[in-house]
Protein backbone atom coordinates (compact mmCIF):
# COMPACT_ATOMS: atom_id res chain seq x y z
CA UNK A 1 0.00 0.00 0.00
CA UNK A 2 1.38 3.69 -0.88
CA UNK A 3 1.55 5.71 2.06
CA UNK A 4 -1.11 8.29 0.38
CA UNK A 5 -3.40 5.93 0.02
CA UNK A 6 -2.94 4.62 3.66
CA UNK A 7 -3.24 8.44 5.04
CA UNK A 8 -6.54 8.41 3.01
CA UNK A 9 -7.74 5.87 4.79
CA UNK A 10 -6.96 7.23 8.17
CA UNK A 11 -8.31 10.61 7.43
CA UNK A 12 -11.97 8.78 6.20
CA UNK A 13 -11.88 6.89 9.66
CA UNK A 14 -10.33 3.26 8.09
CA UNK A 15 -8.09 3.12 10.68
CA UNK A 16 -5.97 -0.81 9.96
CA UNK A 17 -3.99 -0.40 13.64
CA UNK A 18 -5.90 1.78 15.59
CA UNK A 19 -3.98 3.41 18.84
CA UNK A 20 -6.14 5.45 21.40
CA UNK A 21 -3.49 7.15 22.60
CA UNK A 22 -2.80 8.86 19.61
CA UNK A 23 -4.65 12.38 18.52
CA UNK A 24 -5.52 11.75 15.33
CA UNK A 25 -7.06 14.41 13.55
CA UNK A 26 -3.49 16.42 15.31
CA UNK A 27 -1.08 13.93 13.89
CA UNK A 28 -3.17 13.57 10.18
CA UNK A 29 -2.93 17.47 10.19
CA UNK A 30 0.79 17.20 10.38
CA UNK A 31 1.40 14.91 8.49
CA UNK A 32 -0.65 16.74 5.52
CA UNK A 33 1.74 20.06 5.72
CA UNK A 34 4.73 19.88 3.58
CA UNK A 35 7.61 17.99 4.35
CA UNK A 36 10.31 20.01 6.55
CA UNK A 37 12.94 21.46 4.29
CA UNK A 38 15.24 24.15 4.82
CA UNK A 39 13.00 26.64 5.72
CA UNK A 40 12.38 25.15 8.76
CA UNK A 41 15.21 25.75 11.32
CA UNK A 42 16.13 22.43 12.41
CA UNK A 43 16.11 21.12 8.99
CA UNK A 44 18.37 23.85 6.94
CA UNK A 45 21.28 21.80 6.24
CA UNK A 46 19.99 18.17 5.00
CA UNK A 47 18.36 18.12 2.07
CA UNK A 48 14.72 16.15 1.57
CA UNK A 49 14.05 16.75 -2.08
CA UNK A 50 15.24 12.66 -2.24
CA UNK A 51 11.85 12.29 0.25
CA UNK A 52 9.81 14.13 -1.86
CA UNK A 53 10.47 12.82 -4.56
CA UNK A 54 9.48 9.31 -3.89
CA UNK A 55 6.07 7.78 -3.91
CA UNK A 56 6.50 6.05 -0.73
CA UNK A 57 5.16 2.50 0.00
CA UNK A 58 4.27 1.32 3.46
CA UNK A 59 5.56 -1.70 4.76
CA UNK A 60 2.50 -3.40 6.49
CA UNK A 61 3.24 -7.11 6.45
CA UNK A 62 5.77 -8.73 9.35
CA UNK A 63 8.92 -10.49 7.53
CA UNK A 64 8.76 -13.84 5.66
CA UNK A 65 9.66 -17.12 7.05
CA UNK A 66 12.14 -17.43 4.96
CA UNK A 67 14.01 -14.45 5.92
CA UNK A 68 13.61 -15.26 9.19
CA UNK A 69 15.39 -18.95 8.96
CA UNK A 70 18.29 -17.72 6.78
CA UNK A 71 18.92 -15.15 9.18
CA UNK A 72 18.37 -17.80 12.31
CA UNK A 73 21.72 -19.36 12.28
CA UNK A 74 23.24 -16.41 13.07
CA UNK A 75 22.10 -14.87 16.46
CA UNK A 76 23.77 -12.08 17.89
CA UNK A 77 25.02 -12.31 21.20
CA UNK A 78 22.34 -10.69 24.30
CA UNK A 79 20.36 -9.13 21.18
CA UNK A 80 16.79 -7.66 20.87
CA UNK A 81 16.20 -7.92 17.08
CA UNK A 82 13.96 -5.91 15.19
CA UNK A 83 13.32 -6.75 11.14
CA UNK A 84 11.66 -4.23 9.28
CA UNK A 85 10.79 -2.34 12.55
CA UNK A 86 9.01 -5.11 13.97
CA UNK A 87 9.95 -6.91 17.13
CA UNK A 88 11.73 -10.72 16.29
CA UNK A 89 11.89 -13.47 18.90
CA UNK A 90 12.71 -15.38 16.66
CA UNK A 91 15.98 -14.21 15.59
CA UNK A 92 16.29 -12.51 19.73
CA UNK A 93 18.95 -14.54 22.22
CA UNK A 94 18.29 -12.11 25.38
CA UNK A 95 18.54 -13.69 28.50
CA UNK A 96 16.03 -14.15 30.04
CA UNK A 97 17.39 -13.89 33.66
CA UNK A 98 18.34 -10.14 32.76
CA UNK A 99 15.27 -8.65 34.18
CA UNK A 100 14.12 -6.92 30.85
CA UNK A 101 10.66 -7.27 29.61
CA UNK A 102 9.25 -6.72 25.44
CA UNK A 103 5.95 -5.97 24.51
CA UNK A 104 3.66 -4.26 22.22
CA UNK A 105 3.33 -0.55 23.61
CA UNK A 106 -0.93 -1.40 23.24
CA UNK A 107 -0.36 -4.15 26.17
CA UNK A 108 2.10 -2.14 27.96
CA UNK A 109 -0.71 0.46 28.06
CA UNK A 110 -3.33 -1.61 29.01
CA UNK A 111 -1.58 -2.35 31.72
CA UNK A 112 -0.46 0.64 32.96
CA UNK A 113 -3.33 2.88 31.37
CA UNK A 114 -1.68 6.64 32.74
CA UNK A 115 1.36 6.11 30.97
CA UNK A 116 -0.52 6.87 27.50
CA UNK A 117 -0.55 10.57 28.89
CA UNK A 118 3.41 10.12 29.09
CA UNK A 119 4.01 9.19 25.09
CA UNK A 120 4.10 11.67 22.02
CA UNK A 121 0.22 11.73 20.97
CA UNK A 122 0.23 14.75 19.39
CA UNK A 123 2.50 17.12 17.16
CA UNK A 124 2.21 20.18 20.09
CA UNK A 125 4.08 17.71 22.52
CA UNK A 126 7.86 18.73 20.54
CA UNK A 127 6.41 21.73 18.42
CA UNK A 128 9.23 24.66 18.78
CA UNK A 129 7.94 27.81 20.34
CA UNK A 130 9.87 30.39 18.45
CA UNK A 131 11.09 34.00 19.42
CA UNK A 132 8.39 35.00 17.42
CA UNK A 133 5.60 33.40 19.59
CA UNK A 134 5.16 31.19 16.15
CA UNK A 135 4.38 27.47 17.30
CA UNK A 136 6.34 25.49 15.22
CA UNK A 137 5.08 21.93 14.66
CA UNK A 138 6.87 21.58 11.36
CA UNK A 139 9.92 19.47 13.25
CA UNK A 140 7.86 16.81 14.72
CA UNK A 141 6.81 15.58 11.33
CA UNK A 142 8.65 12.12 11.38
CA UNK A 143 7.84 11.46 14.91
CA UNK A 144 3.83 11.95 13.99
CA UNK A 145 4.37 9.59 10.99
CA UNK A 146 6.20 6.95 12.31
CA UNK A 147 4.14 7.25 15.43
CA UNK A 148 1.22 6.67 12.85
CA UNK A 149 2.95 4.04 10.42
CA UNK A 150 4.35 2.37 13.54
CA UNK A 151 2.31 0.27 16.36
CA UNK A 152 5.24 0.35 18.58
CA UNK A 153 7.81 -2.04 21.28
CA UNK A 154 8.26 -1.42 24.86
CA UNK A 155 11.35 -2.47 26.41
CA UNK A 156 11.21 -2.29 30.20
CA UNK A 157 14.29 -2.69 32.72
CA UNK A 158 12.58 -3.86 35.83
CA UNK A 159 13.29 -1.58 39.13
CA UNK A 160 16.41 -2.49 41.03
CA UNK A 161 17.73 -3.78 37.90
CA UNK A 162 21.50 -3.42 37.54
CA UNK A 163 22.38 -5.19 33.73
CA UNK A 164 26.45 -5.30 33.62
CA UNK A 165 26.56 -6.60 30.01
CA UNK A 166 25.83 -4.99 27.11
CA UNK A 167 22.29 -5.75 25.49
CA UNK A 168 22.03 -5.26 21.83
CA UNK A 169 19.54 -3.92 19.53
CA UNK A 170 19.87 -5.05 16.05
CA UNK A 171 17.71 -3.70 12.82
CA UNK A 172 17.47 -5.76 10.38
CA UNK A 173 15.59 -5.01 6.52
CA UNK A 174 14.28 -8.10 4.70
CA UNK A 175 12.91 -5.72 1.52
CA UNK A 176 14.93 -5.00 -1.55
CA UNK A 177 12.65 -2.61 -2.59
CA UNK A 178 14.18 0.89 -2.40
CA UNK A 179 10.64 2.80 -2.08
CA UNK A 180 10.10 1.28 1.16
CA UNK A 181 9.91 2.97 4.73
CA UNK A 182 10.54 1.32 7.42
CA UNK A 183 9.08 2.70 11.23
CA UNK A 184 10.89 1.28 14.18
CA UNK A 185 9.50 2.75 17.05
CA UNK A 186 10.90 1.79 20.19
CA UNK A 187 9.69 2.99 23.94
CA UNK A 188 12.73 2.24 26.12
CA UNK A 189 11.45 2.07 30.25
CA UNK A 190 14.20 2.28 32.96
CA UNK A 191 12.09 1.84 36.28
CA UNK A 192 13.92 3.09 39.52
CA UNK A 193 17.19 1.85 40.85
CA UNK A 194 17.78 0.12 37.60
CA UNK A 195 21.06 0.83 35.15
CA UNK A 196 21.79 -0.88 31.63
CA UNK A 197 23.84 -0.25 28.25
CA UNK A 198 22.10 -0.29 24.92
CA UNK A 199 24.35 -0.49 21.95
CA UNK A 200 21.99 -0.30 18.69
CA UNK A 201 23.05 -1.72 15.21
CA UNK A 202 21.51 -0.55 11.66
CA UNK A 203 22.21 -3.21 9.03
CA UNK A 204 21.57 -2.91 5.27
CA UNK A 205 19.30 -0.25 5.04
CA UNK A 206 18.53 0.46 1.49
CA UNK A 207 15.10 1.84 1.51
CA UNK A 208 13.88 4.81 3.65
CA UNK A 209 14.16 4.48 7.78
CA UNK A 210 11.92 6.71 9.58
CA UNK A 211 13.10 5.54 13.50
CA UNK A 212 11.98 6.63 16.69
CA UNK A 213 12.74 6.46 20.26
CA UNK A 214 11.28 7.42 23.68
CA UNK A 215 13.14 7.11 26.45
CA UNK A 216 11.73 7.18 30.07
CA UNK A 217 14.47 7.13 32.57
CA UNK A 218 13.21 7.03 36.29
CA UNK A 219 14.36 8.27 39.75
CA UNK A 220 17.75 7.02 40.07
CA UNK A 221 18.09 5.03 36.94
CA UNK A 222 21.20 4.88 34.79
CA UNK A 223 20.64 4.53 30.92
CA UNK A 224 24.15 4.48 28.60
CA UNK A 225 22.85 4.32 25.00
CA UNK A 226 24.98 4.03 21.84
CA UNK A 227 23.54 4.30 18.28
CA UNK A 228 25.40 3.29 15.12
CA UNK A 229 24.65 2.58 11.53
CA UNK A 230 26.85 -0.36 9.79
CA UNK A 231 28.21 0.84 6.27
CA UNK A 232 27.24 3.57 3.79
CA UNK A 233 23.39 4.11 3.08
CA UNK A 234 21.54 3.59 0.14
CA UNK A 235 18.93 4.69 1.03
CA UNK A 236 17.49 7.40 4.07
CA UNK A 237 17.82 7.77 7.75
CA UNK A 238 15.96 10.02 9.78
CA UNK A 239 16.03 9.19 13.25
CA UNK A 240 14.18 10.91 16.77
CA UNK A 241 15.04 10.25 20.09
CA UNK A 242 13.15 11.82 22.77
CA UNK A 243 14.15 11.06 26.81
CA UNK A 244 12.83 12.18 29.51
CA UNK A 245 14.92 12.19 32.99
CA UNK A 246 13.81 12.28 36.10
CA UNK A 247 15.33 13.10 39.95
CA UNK A 248 18.69 11.70 40.03
CA UNK A 249 18.96 9.54 36.87
CA UNK A 250 21.58 9.60 34.11
CA UNK A 251 21.78 9.01 30.38
CA UNK A 252 24.72 8.70 28.47
CA UNK A 253 24.32 8.91 25.04
CA UNK A 254 26.52 8.27 21.98
CA UNK A 255 25.76 8.43 18.29
CA UNK A 256 27.39 8.05 15.41
CA UNK A 257 25.57 9.74 12.50
CA UNK A 258 26.95 9.07 8.74
CA UNK A 259 26.13 10.09 4.72
CA UNK A 260 22.42 10.45 4.45
CA UNK A 261 21.53 10.57 7.88
CA UNK A 262 19.35 13.38 9.95
CA UNK A 263 19.48 12.96 13.78
CA UNK A 264 16.94 14.55 16.14
CA UNK A 265 17.64 14.48 19.63
CA UNK A 266 15.51 15.98 22.52
CA UNK A 267 16.62 15.10 26.17
CA UNK A 268 14.06 16.97 29.11
CA UNK A 269 15.77 16.89 32.45
CA UNK A 270 12.43 16.96 34.52
CA UNK A 271 13.58 17.02 38.06
CA UNK A 272 16.47 17.69 40.51
CA UNK A 273 20.16 16.37 39.51
CA UNK A 274 19.10 15.04 36.59
CA UNK A 275 22.32 14.48 34.30
CA UNK A 276 22.65 14.22 30.59
CA UNK A 277 25.77 13.47 28.52
CA UNK A 278 25.09 13.73 24.86
CA UNK A 279 28.24 13.00 22.48
CA UNK A 280 28.68 12.24 18.64
CA UNK A 281 30.38 11.52 15.76
CA UNK A 282 29.10 13.41 12.82
CA UNK A 283 31.00 11.91 9.32
CA UNK A 284 30.39 12.51 5.45
CA UNK A 285 31.91 11.89 2.21
CA UNK A 286 31.34 11.67 -1.58
CA UNK A 287 28.31 14.96 -2.03
CA UNK A 288 26.50 13.70 1.01
CA UNK A 289 24.87 15.49 4.06
CA UNK A 290 25.11 14.31 7.64
CA UNK A 291 23.09 16.15 10.20
CA UNK A 292 22.44 16.33 13.74
CA UNK A 293 19.83 18.31 15.91
CA UNK A 294 20.44 18.32 19.53
CA UNK A 295 17.87 20.20 21.95
CA UNK A 296 18.34 19.99 25.86
CA UNK A 297 15.67 21.48 28.05
CA UNK A 298 16.91 22.18 31.39
CA UNK A 299 13.65 21.84 33.67
CA UNK A 300 14.82 20.78 37.32
CA UNK A 301 17.15 22.13 39.58
CA UNK A 302 20.81 21.39 39.74
CA UNK A 303 20.18 19.62 36.60
CA UNK A 304 23.08 18.96 34.04
CA UNK A 305 23.97 18.62 30.43
CA UNK A 306 27.36 18.28 28.24
CA UNK A 307 26.98 18.06 24.72
CA UNK A 308 30.42 17.22 23.12
CA UNK A 309 30.76 16.44 19.04
CA UNK A 310 33.15 15.68 16.39
CA UNK A 311 32.38 16.21 13.11
CA UNK A 312 33.99 15.10 9.64
CA UNK A 313 33.74 15.98 6.09
CA UNK A 314 35.02 14.49 3.55
CA UNK A 315 35.28 15.33 0.18
CA UNK A 316 32.38 17.31 -1.74
CA UNK A 317 30.10 16.57 1.66
CA UNK A 318 28.82 18.56 4.92
CA UNK A 319 28.43 17.66 8.24
CA UNK A 320 26.25 19.99 10.88
CA UNK A 321 25.36 19.97 14.36
CA UNK A 322 23.09 22.31 16.13
CA UNK A 323 23.06 21.77 19.97
CA UNK A 324 20.64 23.89 21.35
CA UNK A 325 20.00 24.52 25.27
CA UNK A 326 16.82 25.84 27.18
CA UNK A 327 17.05 26.30 30.84
CA UNK A 328 13.70 26.94 31.93
CA UNK A 329 12.35 29.63 35.16
CA UNK A 330 13.50 27.55 38.21
CA UNK A 331 16.14 25.32 36.62
CA UNK A 332 18.30 27.12 39.68
CA UNK A 333 22.04 25.83 39.57
CA UNK A 334 22.11 24.33 36.27
CA UNK A 335 25.07 23.34 34.42
CA UNK A 336 24.85 23.50 30.51
CA UNK A 337 28.15 22.43 28.20
CA UNK A 338 28.45 22.66 24.47
CA UNK A 339 31.76 22.19 22.56
CA UNK A 340 32.32 20.76 18.72
CA UNK A 341 35.04 20.55 16.65
CA UNK A 342 35.37 20.08 12.53
CA UNK A 343 37.84 18.47 10.62
CA UNK A 344 37.49 18.88 7.32
CA UNK A 345 39.35 16.77 4.86
CA UNK A 346 38.73 18.49 0.81
CA UNK A 347 38.83 21.86 0.26
CA UNK A 348 35.32 21.37 -1.00
CA UNK A 349 34.32 19.83 1.92
CA UNK A 350 32.16 22.46 4.72
CA UNK A 351 30.89 21.57 7.56
CA UNK A 352 28.54 23.93 10.28
CA UNK A 353 28.36 24.19 14.26
CA UNK A 354 25.63 26.72 15.73
CA UNK A 355 25.19 26.17 19.68
CA UNK A 356 22.60 27.93 21.06
CA UNK A 357 21.86 29.20 24.37
CA UNK A 358 18.08 30.13 25.92
CA UNK A 359 18.20 30.97 29.34
CA UNK A 360 15.30 32.12 31.42
CA UNK A 361 17.20 31.78 34.93
CA UNK A 362 19.85 33.77 35.76
CA UNK A 363 21.60 30.83 38.92
CA UNK A 364 23.24 28.93 35.88
CA UNK A 365 26.64 27.95 34.55
CA UNK A 366 26.47 27.71 30.73
CA UNK A 367 29.44 27.64 28.24
CA UNK A 368 29.70 26.87 24.72
CA UNK A 369 32.31 26.52 22.02
CA UNK A 370 33.57 25.87 17.97
CA UNK A 371 36.27 25.54 16.28
CA UNK A 372 37.17 24.25 12.72
CA UNK A 373 39.93 23.09 10.77
CA UNK A 374 42.09 20.69 8.71
CA UNK A 375 44.71 17.85 9.66
CA UNK A 376 48.24 19.71 11.10
CA UNK A 377 50.48 19.64 8.02
CA UNK A 378 53.54 19.49 10.78
CA UNK A 379 52.55 16.96 12.63
CA UNK A 380 51.66 14.69 9.47
CA UNK A 381 55.07 15.13 7.80
CA UNK A 382 56.61 14.25 11.00
CA UNK A 383 55.07 11.01 11.32
CA UNK A 384 55.83 10.43 7.59
CA UNK A 385 59.19 11.04 8.33
CA UNK A 386 59.13 8.43 10.44
CA UNK A 387 58.31 5.46 8.00
CA UNK A 388 54.74 6.34 8.44
CA UNK A 389 52.52 6.20 4.77
CA UNK A 390 50.62 9.25 4.24
CA UNK A 391 47.04 7.48 4.26
CA UNK A 392 48.37 5.40 7.33
CA UNK A 393 49.25 8.84 9.05
CA UNK A 394 46.10 10.38 8.29
CA UNK A 395 43.90 7.57 9.81
CA UNK A 396 46.25 7.72 13.41
CA UNK A 397 45.43 11.47 13.28
CA UNK A 398 41.63 11.01 13.22
CA UNK A 399 41.11 8.81 15.53
CA UNK A 400 43.21 10.22 18.12
CA UNK A 401 40.50 13.72 16.76
CA UNK A 402 38.09 11.00 17.57
CA UNK A 403 38.88 8.92 20.84
CA UNK A 404 38.58 12.32 22.24
CA UNK A 405 34.86 11.80 22.86
CA UNK A 406 35.25 8.37 23.56
CA UNK A 407 32.85 6.24 21.31
CA UNK A 408 34.21 2.80 22.84
CA UNK A 409 31.68 1.17 24.76
CA UNK A 410 31.78 -2.65 26.13
CA UNK A 411 32.71 -5.03 24.12
CA UNK A 412 32.17 -2.62 20.69
CA UNK A 413 35.73 -1.61 20.20
CA UNK A 414 35.76 -3.70 16.98
CA UNK A 415 32.47 -2.27 15.38
CA UNK A 416 33.47 1.33 15.78
CA UNK A 417 36.70 0.22 14.40
CA UNK A 418 35.13 -1.89 11.72
CA UNK A 419 32.91 1.76 10.85
CA UNK A 420 35.58 4.08 10.64
CA UNK A 421 37.75 1.43 8.66
CA UNK A 422 35.02 1.61 6.55
CA UNK A 423 34.41 5.20 6.16
CA UNK A 424 37.78 5.66 5.20
CA UNK A 425 38.28 2.70 2.11
CA UNK A 426 34.99 4.64 0.58
CA UNK A 427 36.78 7.48 0.97
CA UNK A 428 40.04 5.92 -0.97
CA UNK A 429 38.06 4.47 -3.32
CA UNK A 430 37.24 7.71 -4.35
Amino acid sequence: MYLEEYINKIKNGNFLDERKWLDYSAVIENICDDIPDSKVEEWKNFKTTSIKQVNWKVLLQKPNKNFLLNEGSDKIFNSIVFVDGHYCPELSSLKKELGIRIQPLAEYIKKNPKFKNNLYNNPADYAEHRLSGYVDRKPSYFISLNSLLSSGTVIEIEKNKKISEVVNIVHKFSNADAEVIVNPYITIICEEESAVCFQEVFYNMDSWVNNFKEVFIKSNAKLRFSSFQKGVLKGIKTSSFNCHIDDNAELDLKIINRERSKEDIRVFLNKENSLARVSGLILSSKNDESDVFCKVTHKGKMSRSDQNWRLISAENSKTSINGKICINKNAKASNALFYSKSLLLSKKATSFSKPELEILEDDVKCKHGASFGELDSDILFYLQSRGIKKNEAIILLIYAFIKEIGLNVENSQYLIEDFINDFFRKINEN
